[in-house]
């Protein structure tokens, strides 16, 4: 139990080097020195279970918690790559149109694999089995895949399809 929310990081660093555990769970994962402990516990080997607000796509825009799913970095391409790039995502670059400039990710996600709850959908989710994956799809501008689970009211059976968001 964290005593307050300011000392969470603090709590997470002194659980992984005090006791380490197997696997940390972590509610609310929320500030940039919360995502700093989070890597720790990754590269200590520590299997983390966690929650943060957000969306993927808003994950990814947030700067404080972009870092659980890699980072986001801003690389120059040489001319040559530039118009690779471009033709990579079917651009036009008959007229120059090519930017020399890509973000990409600047490492590998703190979670190989994110479930995103709905609020008010209480028997559905998405599962994104390859969080790099998606991560990099968003930042060429494209739809990811997702597993989306539902589950009947019901009869509790749960039902799988395929999505992209």
């Amino acid at each position: 139990m964290v005593p307050s929310l300011e000392k969470q990081a603090r709590v997470m660093i002194e659980c992984i080097q005090n006791h380490t555990p197997d696997v940390i769970v972590i509610d609310e994962i929320g500030t940039s020195a919360e995502v700093q402990a989070a890597k720790t516990t990754k590269l200590r080997g520590a299997r983390i279970l966690a929650s943060a607000h957000g969306n993927l796509r808003a994950i990814v825009s947030n700067n404080d918690l972009r870092g659980l799913v890699g980072g986001l970095v801003t690389v120059t391409l040489s001319a040559d790559e530039a118009k690779a790039e471009a033709r990579r995502k079917g651009s036009n670059t008959a007229h120059g149109g090519s930017n020399k400039q890509k973000t990409q990710r600047s490492g590998d996600p703190i979670f190989d694999v994110i479930i995103e709850l709905k609020r008010g959908r209480l028997h559905e989710w998405d599962v994104i089995l390859n969080t790099a994956n998606a991560v990099d799809s968003i930042l060429d501008g494209k739809l990811y895949n997702v597993q989306r689970r539902m589950r009947d009211a019901n009869t509790g059976r749960i039902f799988i399809e395929k999505a992209q968001l």
